[in-house]
């Protein structure tokens, strides 16, 4: 992808990392250092999505994702981009990520829609890699 075909680099939504003032702050801080410290790499795996979803904000509203996330896995997440943008990749790192968990959103939404305003509870199962 040349950056005729692409645009500038610096055009695209993630030509800058800017991270959220409330990542900086004490709470936030230590429930991260708790996820990096204490979690194991399956568990992890869900910042790195919230870090994918916020990275890709320009298709998946996720308003909490940055904070999920936390300030090293958005980092990791962006470098990630970065050097599949530099290096003209087929599939930017993030983009299956955020169409898959948008259908994921669609539904869960679809769902919770279907109770026409009433009690509802979705229930969501998952398994790790």
């Amino acid at each position: 992808m040349s950056e005729q075909q692409n645009g500038n680099l610096q055009d695209q939504p993630w030509a800058e990392l800017k991270l959220p003032e409330l990542l900086f702050t004490d709470p936030v801080r230590g429930v991260h250092a708790d996820v990096e410290n204490e979690w194991d790499l399956l568990r992890q795996s869900a910042c790195q999505i919230a870090a994918g979803r916020a990275l890709w904000k320009h298709v998946v509203h996720d308003p909490l994702a940055e904070l999920l996330a936390g300030e090293a896995f958005l980092r990791g997440f962006y470098e990630k981009i970065k050097k599949d943008r530099l290096n003209n990749a087929r599939e930017v790192s993030g983009v299956i990520l955020a169409i898959r968990t948008m259908w994921f959103d669609a539904k869960i939404e679809a769902a919770l829609d279907s109770f026409y305003g009433g009690g509802a509870q979705v229930v969501i199962l998952g398994a790790g890699w």
